[in-house]
């Protein structure tokens, strides 16, 4: 998509596409955090380090799919991916594209 469009999009299409895209982040966050708890409840459930294996496993699958949601949301301005930019994933909170700021909607208007 074109990062050098003229036309500015409507503030609350800006808006909305920020709150889908800190969405992503904190489901993203949320996986990242809740694998010590986790696994922490599984090894004093199933007193081994076998029996927690699945527990794992999921865990992993569970970051894979959160990993690829939160990294394949698109800018609002620019339409491109928020977090890639070719094959890097960078978590930034500003656009990898256009530097469109993650609390850009969180702005006062002076």
């Amino acid at each position: 998509m074109d990062t050098n469009r003229s036309e500015t999009p409507d503030p609350a299409v800006i808006a909305r596409g920020l709150r889908r895209i800190r969405l992503r982040r904190w489901a993203l966050w949320t996986v990242l955090i809740i694998y010590l708890p986790t696994m922490w409840s599984a090894q004093q459930i199933t007193r081994s380090f076998q029996g927690a294996l699945p527990v794992f496993f999921a865990w992993v699958l569970l970051l894979i799919v959160a990993t690829a949601w939160s990294a394949t949301v698109r800018c609002p301005r620019c339409g491109n991916y928020y977090h890639v930019n070719g094959l890097m994933l960078l978590y930034l909170r500003r656009c990898l594209h256009c530097q469109l700021p993650l609390a850009a909607d969180h702005k006062k208007s002076d």
